[in-house]
């Protein structure tokens, strides 16, 4: 690559992480504004600093609650699909069945499901079971919408080990369980982190069921809560702000700390949009 297509290359990235990076960073100007320079135009850098949106976010607001929710639905899925997923991706990555090529087909058109297609059924099943504005609507729902990601994510991992650890885990007498358990289950551990943490972010901001199978305030997400957020005679753009920085701050934690095993399962080729 000569300098000038070197001078493009970055010039296009620089320009791509500007694009990328600047509404968030106006959200966050807009939450630390005062608020007669939120809706002033032109646009104006903020004079002074101000955190009252952020305290009427978090003091005086259902916002805390429902970032609780939206933790606990998160991390329940997680904690649901990850086993089921390793399970089924180490049958189908060890064992040759009948049945084995439908049982994939039919993963497939489970990941190129809509969301936007279930809706209807799933609201009308989780109604006459009495879920609607309980967690466990969502997460059964997120858990099979999550599930075909996970195992096609860690199937990839469980091909790269090689057959030979489970063949010297029989012979030294362990049962296909306990190879998996004990020797399968480690080695996979980067591959599972990466999933986890790809199937919690997708839930963490997850909208359409959420604000489907929620109607009420005690049991609405953050992502939900936040569309919500309006005052009566206003739109209270600041507190919005506020909320919409706080409920980033996970997620770039995760980015933060994660961000190895994220790359890999986004490269894996198994992103769901």
């Amino acid at each position: 690559m000569n300098y000038y297509k070197k001078a493009l290359f970055y010039l296009l990235v620089i320009i791509i992480t500007i694009w990328s990076i600047f509404p968030f960073f106006w959200i966050l100007l807009t939450s630390i504004k005062p608020p007669f320079q939120i809706m002033q135009l032109p646009p104006v850098f903020p004079t002074t600093i101000t955190l009252a949106a952020y305290k009427n976010v978090l003091l005086k607001s259902y916002f805390p609650h429902y970032l609780f929710n939206s933790f606990m639905v998160s991390l329940s899925t997680v904690f649901i699909t990850i086993p089921i997923a390793l399970l089924a991706a180490y049958s189908i990555s060890r064992f040759s069945f009948r049945g084995k090529t439908s049982i994939l087909f039919m993963i497939i058109i489970l990941f190129t499901l809509p969301s936007i297609s279930l809706v209807a059924a799933l609201y009308k099943l989780f109604y006459t079971l009495g879920w609607i504005n309980l967690p466990i609507s969502l997460i059964v729902t997120y858990s099979a919408n999550n599930f075909p990601l996970a195992f096609f994510l860690l199937v990839k991992y469980l091909d790269k080990i090689p057959t030979d650890m489970d063949c010297a885990a029989l012979i030294d007498g362990c049962t296909y369980f306990q190879a998996f358990r004990y020797i399968i289950t480690p080695l996979s551990l980067p591959g599972v982190i990466s999933a986890a943490v790809l199937i919690f972010i997708f839930c963490w901001n997850e909208f359409l069921f959420a604000l489907t199978f929620t109607l009420d305030e005690s049991s609405r997400l953050a992502s939900v809560g936040i569309a919500l957020f309006q005052g009566t005679f206003e739109i209270p753009w600041g507190d919005i702000a506020a909320a919409s920085v706080i409920v980033t701050l996970p997620l770039l934690l995760f980015l933060l700390f994660f961000q190895k095993y994220i790359i890999q399962g986004l490269t894996a080729g198994a992103l769901k949009g």
